[in-house]
């Protein structure tokens, strides 16, 4: 058998809101950074390229791991929906998990816009939530995403840690033999990339990393957060590799690369390869 997923994460598809209440509150300092320096480098304008690429690549399973938008905009959400809505109809074809961005301002949240347009493909599930996604492998999502009033923190609440630890004591060895686990955060940078942390860190990761590495079976965590991509095996939990795949979006010297993870699970293990436009390759940082 062969079940491939595509995993790409920090799309930021971004919208200047016609209602001028929603330009109020911390969207007002999100659209004045997006004016001077986002609108420039996350070109919005490649989406649908980015879904066509996707969609060379077949996959069975489609993982978005936050920040498919910029201020948590319905205009934003509605954007990704169309480029993407071959799998968001069906959870067996699509996992969307929030990022700080999506779960930006009060209002939203309250709202729960995100949810709306893709709550389908987690079941609309309280998080953090498990699926099935083929013989041999689950996919857990988790949701560490709060309004800040000003930090891009993210909180993994203790009650969530509760749960996690509930859904991992249910996974039965001879059923699973991989878990694909959903976050926009990752539990641990590389040292590498630690300046780009500070203020931006999950807090409460070790106890997230600490409840995955009691599984028996190897764990890729999907995540983005941090627009570089990486592989990097965890250097606490033996079973954890990290795999972020940048922002396939944000325009840098090299192009804009539409850097995606491609996992291949064959039934007993996964190959991961991260595929980017050519004269993007030389991006990916390699720790494993």
């Amino acid at each position: 058998m062969n079940y491939r997923i595509v995993h790409t994460s920090d799309i930021h598809v971004w919208d200047f809101p016609v209602n001028p209440v929603l330009w109020v509150g911390k969207r007002t300092l999100g659209l004045g950074n997006l004016i001077l320096r986002r609108a420039r480098k996350f070109r919005k304008e490649q989406l649908l390229n980015l879904a066509a690429t996707i969609e060379e690549d077949q996959p069975d399973h489609l993982v978005l791991s936050g920040d498919v938008s910029t201020t948590s905009l319905s205009s934003e959400f509605e954007k990704i929906h169309l480029a993407f809505q071959e799998w968001l109809g069906d959870p067996r074809s699509a996992t969307v998990v929030p990022g700080n961005h999506d779960r930006y301002t009060q209002w939203a949240q309250r709202r729960r816009l995100f949810d709306r347009y893709f709550g389908n493909t987690t079941h609309n599930e309280p998080y953090p939530m498990i699926k099935n996604l083929t013989r041999g492998l689950d996919l857990i999502g988790f949701d560490p995403c709060r309004p800040q009033p000003i930090s891009a923190r993210g909180l993994a609440k203790l009650s969530h840690i509760k749960s996690l630890r509930r859904i991992v004591s249910q996974i039965h060895p001879d059923e699973t033999k991989c878990v694909i686990f959903a976050c926009h955060y990752p539990g641990e940078v590389p040292r590498e990339f630690l300046r780009f942390e500070k203020g931006h860190e999950m807090v409460n990761a070790r106890l997230v990393v600490k409840s995955l590495a009691a599984l028996h079976c190897p764990v890729y965590w999907l995540h983005g957060h941090i627009h570089y991509p990486w592989r990097y095996p965890s250097p606490t939990a033996s079973n954890v590799v990290y795999l972020n795949p940048g922002a396939p979006l944000l325009k840098r010297k090299t192009g804009i690369s539409f850097g995606r993870w491609i996992l291949d699970w064959d039934g007993v293990d996964v190959t991961a390869e991260w595929k980017s436009a050519p004269n993007s390759a030389r991006e990916l940082v390699d720790f494993g």
